[in-house]
């Protein structure tokens, strides 16, 4: 299977710099106001008039900060997969076949965390895929250029997994990254929709056993 990825000279990092400018206070408080608003509106349903009323501004003082709702969302979007990119940034990468295997079921309850930390994630994800038809070019290349960046850290990881003696050598790698992306994508839309009634933790930490022991080396 063909990587579905950027020359590998790209790093995950890189990818989400866009807007590069620094934000001040003012500007956290109105993309928090618009990440709720997005969260319960949707893409269409916010505008800007609206995102001024819920932070207190007026739309004038508004557009000295954001030209319109696209760079609202690519700054939503931005924190969103920034703090994310942080998190698994610092986690240990492991050094042996056993502790890669808790390594590994540690992504999966990590991701469980951020997602109960913050629900908005999967909740952008639902904006993205049921409003793509109404984003802006330059809000879904960067989407598309945030999943690239997860995929990659999927791929490195079944990488690391094999040259650590942890997985299967002839593991087709892109195949196995796949597969961890649109589990964790399908099992967290279902947490998403059915709440507390759906473990997330359990569910995913019990899906990384599941794909451990298919894959690994001693099979």
């Amino acid at each position: 299977m063909e990587r579905l990825t950027e020359p590998s000279s790209v790093r995950p990092a890189a990818r989400l710099a866009e807007p590069s400018r620094t934000r001040g206070s003012l500007d956290r408080v109105l993309i928090d106001a618009a990440m709720d608003l997005f969260a319960a509106y949707g893409y269409r349903g916010t505008s800007l008039a609206r995102i001024a009323r819920a932070a207190g501004v007026t739309k004038g003082a508004l557009y000295w900060h954001f030209s319109d709702k696209e760079e609202f969302f690519i700054a939503v979007t931005n924190k969103v997969l920034g703090e994310w990119n942080e998190t698994f940034q610092q986690l240990p990468r492991s050094q042996s076949r056993e502790a890669y295997r808790k390594e590994f079921v540690r992504l999966f309850e990590l991701m469980a965390e951020l997602n109960v930390k913050n629900p908005w994630v999967s909740r952008l994800l639902l904006i993205i895929t049921l409003e793509s038809h109404k984003l802006g070019r330059r809000v879904l290349r960067m989407m598309r250029q945030g999943n690239l960046a997860g995929f990659d850290h999927f791929h490195d990881l079944i990488e690391r997994g094999k040259r650590l003696g942890a997985l299967q050598p002839k593991l087709e790698t892109s195949w196995a990254a796949t597969e961890i992306f649109s589990t964790y994508l399908g099992l967290t839309m279902l947490w998403y929709l059915h709440g507390d009634r759906f473990d997330l933790k359990i569910t995913l930490k019990r899906q990384a056993s599941d794909l451990l022991a298919r894959w690994s080396k001693d099979q």
